[in-house]
């Protein structure tokens, strides 16, 4: 992924910005990215989606389709907590080699809570760590009364070009 700008915000743009993410999400999500003292660097990369660099550690991706994503590095470290899917082993190799959305039998637990179109964790059973990122395509209600087919669409995984990114940021 080729980068195409980068700067620095000012504090008076992280304002509207606040107001962009909790639009999506809520303020605990907004305060657990961005410390009151931040320098937010803006990243623009080639294909248009935009990224967001808080105290020099990559955190957010702005995707034009999907809004605001966690990148993927945040949530193994658990710097922020979206609500999860947990996956069997079967479905690893799917979900990051090939980058497959998640299919209703290999999902083993689904958070009650989530929502239809919400950005959501998706965790291995047996470490408990998060594999990917993706958005709801049900409730979970729905999630639970489906014996087959596509239910999360898989946005960011590791060793997808997001992750890449986070990577050589963090050199």
């Amino acid at each position: 992924m080729n980068i195409r700008q980068r700067h620095f915000i000012k504090h008076t743009e992280i304002n509207h910005l606040k107001d962009q993410i909790t639009q999506q999400y809520d303020e605990t999500f907004f305060n657990m990215l961005f410390p009151k003292k931040a320098n937010v660097e803006y990243v623009l990369a080639e294909n248009g989606d935009e990224f967001y660099a808080i105290n020099h550690d990559l955190k957010l991706w702005k995707s034009k389709k999907d809004g605001f994503i966690p990148v993927l590095t945040q949530l193994l470290e658990e710097k922020i907590i979206l609500k999860k899917v947990i996956v069997d082993m079967g479905a690893i190799k799917f979900l990051t080699l090939n980058k497959a959305d998640v299919m209703r039998p290999g999902i083993t637990k689904i958070d009650p809570s989530i929502k239809k179109d919400e950005i959501i964790q998706i965790v291995d059973e047996t470490h408990n760590r998060a594999i990917a990122v993706g958005k709801a395509l049900f409730n979970a209600k729905e999630m639970l009364e489906k014996n087959k087919g596509k239910v999360i669409r898989n946005l960011h995984t590791i060793k997808d070009d997001v992750w890449k990114l986070a990577k050589l940021w963090d050199k």
